[in-house]
C-alpha cells in the first residue's frame, strides 16, 4: 500500500520509493511531500506516504498529484 516514504536523516528529508530507492533529498518535509505528489503525475493517483521524523516516530499521509491543466 505504501510505495513511498519520507525519512528525516540529520535534518534532511529523503524521499524513498520501494522499488526505485532514493528519489531525492529535501530541506523540508513539505518539499519532500510535494515531490511525492509530483511522483504521482504519471498515473494521476494519490500516493500514500509513510513519514519518519528524526526521532524515529512514524505517521502517514496521502498526497495528491498536482492538477494538470
Amino acid at each position: 500500500m505504501f510505495d513511498l516514504s519520507v525519512v528525516a536523516i540529520d535534518g534532511i528529508w529523503v524521499l524513498v520509493d520501494e522499488t526505485e530507492g532514493e528519489l531525492g533529498a529535501y530541506d523540508s518535509k513539505a518539499a519532500a511531500l510535494k515531490a511525492a505528489g509530483d511522483f504521482g503525475i504519471a498515473d494521476q493517483e494519490p500516493r500514500h506516504v509513510l513519514i519518519q521524523d528524526d526521532v524515529g516516530d512514524w505517521e502517514e499521509t496521502v498526497v495528491a498529484p498536482p492538477s494538470v491543466h
